[in-house]
């Protein structure tokens, strides 16, 4: 039990250190907790395994994950996701019949973490629950990094600039490219894609036959995730979409970060 104890305070001391100097080396965090390497790599290893940690992959430093932030601010993703964000999604959907969805930022990436797919007559694709998007390339992405805190944003761009060739490192190595996307997206407060497209450029990963409008959902003053209506591309353009479902788009996800910012003062 000793051993089992020491072990969990070893980890705390290693969030604490990362909560202090994020992003930084196993070496750092050598000297900041007096904790050997060896048995660093193994805490570490551990909390990137369980997501509350990231390594990034080229120069090998640690960073503090949203799921430490959600942690730290009292309340768990699931409670308000499962409980306001699931009726509030299927809401949307029966108002506009076309699926909605959301997706929240963890290690550097896009997890979709809910989807009424299910419940739509439309059949669009097969972006189910646990599928991961790209950050940069996608209207739910880009509404979520566009909003978020400006320390996590920094951080995610650093990520992928780091990054060897690679169709997000080589956007956000376009810093004058980026930067204007993301200034677009925060002025009008959404973001789209349509087709494969994106800002202009298509990309052969994405679903050329659907399109997607987001939003994100506010708490505290930055986005903790971000929410979407995707659509059959074909059946109409982006100007439509937007003209049709923007406003009950806006209007959910207010309710949603109303209904979370109460649930984090509880």
């Amino acid at each position: 039990m000793r051993d089992n104890g020491r072990g969990t305070l070893r980890a705390l001391a290693v969030l604490r250190a990362l909560n202090v100097e994020n992003d930084t080396t196993v070496l750092r965090l050598s000297a900041m907790t007096e904790i050997s390497r060896q048995a660093l790599y193994r805490i570490l290893e551990t909390l990137v395994a369980e997501g509350y940690v990231a390594r990034h992959p080229e120069s090998g430093r640690y960073q503090l994950t949203n799921l430490v932030r959600a942690l730290s601010e009292g309340f768990k993703d699931e409670q308000w996701i499962g409980e306001i964000a699931g009726l509030e999604l299927e809401k949307l959907q029966r108002k506009v019949v076309w699926p909605t969805e959301m997706a929240i930022c963890q290690n550097f990436t896009m997890q979709l973490i809910l989807s009424t797919r299910r419940h739509s007559p439309f059949v669009i694709d097969y972006g189910n629950v646990g599928v991961v998007l790209p950050v940069l390339r996608t209207a739910l992405g880009i509404a979520y990094l566009a909003h978020c805190p400006k320390p996590e944003r920094d951080l995610t761009l650093r990520f992928y600039r780091e990054q060897g060739p690679s169709l997000d490192g080589d956007l956000a190595r376009n810093k004058t490219r980026i930067a204007r996307i993301l200034s677009a997206t925060k002025t009008r407060g959404f973001a789209t894609r349509h087709r494969n497209v994106f800002s202009g450029i298509a990309y052969p990963d994405i679903f050329d036959t659907n399109a997607t409008i987001a939003v994100p959902i506010m708490v505290g003053g930055g986005a903790v995730a971000s929410i979407g209506i995707t659509y059959i591309a074909a059946a109409m353009t982006t100007a439509v979409a937007l003209e049709r479902y923007l406003r009950p788009l806006q209007a959910t996800a207010r309710t949603i970060s109303r209904l979370a910012a109460e649930k984090r003062r509880i």
